[in-house]
């Protein structure tokens, strides 16, 4: 697709990713007038394959909107969509070669059960297996407010940048429309009015030291065995790895500045994408959790990469390349943009970081059927 087409793709999956957080926004502020939160769900929250794992009538009702739209829109693409594949018994990699969009109608579940604002749509592109579009809309970040309400969009097309636009309710259309003339001038022209540029600031350098000094996000995940070669137990141990004072646990502490967990593996990768995250480290999501964010921290200017070292030698040969993160892989590393020094360019400062997480991170087990 040329660039004309992916700015027409690009458009389209920001409005119907608005379209559906519009909707999952009402559903949250009407569970606000009501005088409940988690509770006020009642029958239509039902657990998949346990309790951390959660679903609602609002991610299939949401699912169904985008695949509609999509179905309009562009009929001869294929969709991959959470729900959907989740209630079959196919776990294989699906995508082909062919136009595919790859959906999240609510990532964050377990969130919007609480109303914890990090929760969001997620619409992504594919083009010969590649991420090439992603909008990511977080419907309730701007609170539940009944007038002056507004949510976070993020979006991003391949070599056409990556973008944050705020939407305020009652979402209209021409929150999309093209930018007047005297708008902003940015390094690539913006896609609409009020979009801004990622990441906020200018790239800064990684600490010479890092993960020294990186504020590092993951998630718990769904497997809660406790099992002493469990997921859950390695993630721990990750966690405590990364948090311990430089020296500490065997000489792999890092020491970072913080461990985040936001429970929406999509809105971990915008804030890498946005520069406020250094290192989003994670194993166990699907290819729907990660691939608008993909898109997003390709065009800002961030990598993502496998979680773990795909050889043993790559922990000591630093000449060896370090290959994209694979999107049906479900083990994903992102870093955020970096700017280049005197030293080393910003490529390589992510590399090195790169690798000084694996040095401290365990092996997952997330393998799935081919």
């Amino acid at each position: 697709m040329d660039q004309l087409d992916l700015a027409e793709v690009h458009r389209f999956a920001a409005r119907i990713a608005i379209e559906a957080g519009s909707y999952l926004r009402d559903q949250a502020l009407a569970r606000t007038q009501a005088g409940g939160a988690s509770t006020a769900l009642g029958d239509s929250i039902q657990i998949k394959e346990n309790a951390a794992d959660l679903v609602t009538k609002a991610d299939m009702h949401s699912e169904h909107l985008i695949s509609s739209a999509i179905r309009d829109r562009f009929p001869g693409h294929k969709i991959i969509g959470e729900e959907s594949y989740s209630a079959g018994q196919e776990k294989r990699f699906l995508l082909d070669d062919d136009p595919t969009w790859i959906i999240d109608p609510l990532d964050g579940t377990v969130n919007f059960v609480h109303l914890f604002p990090t929760c969001c749509v997620s619409v992504g592109f594919c083009v010969n297996k590649k991420p090439v579009v992603g909008a990511i809309f977080a419907p309730i970040l701007g609170g539940l407010h009944l007038t002056n309400a507004s949510g976070s969009l993020y979006s991003a097309a391949s070599g056409l940048g990556a973008w944050s636009t705020p939407i305020s309710f009652p979402f209209s259309s021409s929150a999309l429309s093209t930018p007047p003339a005297d708008a902003p001038a940015y390094a690539k022209p913006a896609p609409w009015a009020h979009a801004v540029p990622l990441p906020y600031i200018p790239p800064q350098p990684l600490p010479a030291d890092a993960p020294k000094g990186c504020l590092f996000t993951a998630e718990w995940g769904k497997a809660r065995s406790d099992a002493p070669e469990s997921n859950l137990t390695k993630k721990v141990n990750s966690f405590w790895n990364m948090a311990a004072e430089v020296g500490g646990r065997g000489g792999k502490g890092g020491m970072v500045h913080g461990v985040r967990s936001l429970g929406s593996a999509a809105l971990d990768l915008v804030y890498v994408a946005t520069g406020a995250v250094d290192v989003f480290w994670e194993g166990g999501c699907w290819e729907w959790d990660v691939c608008a964010g993909i898109v997003l921290i390709a065009e800002a200017g961030g990598r993502v990469v496998p979680s773990q070292p795909p050889s043993p030698a790559h922990l000591s040969d630093r000449s060896l390349p370090i290959p994209d993160a694979d999107l049906g892989s479900r083990l994903y590393l992102a870093v955020r943009p970096c700017a280049d020094t005197a030293d080393e360019s910003g490529r390589e400062a992510q590399d090195r970081l790169v690798c000084e997480i694996w040095r401290r991170t365990e092996l997952l087990d997330y393998k799935r059927p081919t």
